[in-house]
């Protein structure tokens, strides 16, 4: 039986939490919500609540899944929507590009 993609972040979260190179995170794991929607085609955060397509958590292994949720707990532990709100508000995709770029460099 296939886990359905609430199920498959969850395990992925708690596994986090277990694993001795990220304890250290889960403050940030548990921070917030995490929601499954069927609206958003990949996964996004506001710097405190975060949110994942079905049909994408869906398309990925656990690991791939355990990469997005500390990629989206990074920009949180980074504050990137507070820390740079100015670059967010003139322009939102170039200011996730340059976050991203720094997270996925680690």
């Amino acid at each position: 039986m296939a886990l359905t993609a609430e199920r498959k972040l969850t395990r992925v979260v708690i596994d986090l939490m277990r694993n001795p190179l990220f304890a250290d995170m889960s403050g940030i794991f548990m921070m917030g919500t995490k929601t499954v929607s069927d609206d958003i085609p990949t996964a996004a955060t506001d710097g405190r609540d975060e949110v994942y397509g079905r049909a994408f958590i869906d398309s990925l292994s656990l690991p791939e899944v355990a990469f997005i949720v500390v990629h989206e707990s990074f920009h949180k532990m980074y504050r990137h929507l507070t820390t740079w709100k100015k670059l967010h508000d003139e322009d939102h995709h170039l200011a996730n590009l340059a976050c991203d770029y720094v997270i996925n460099l680690e």
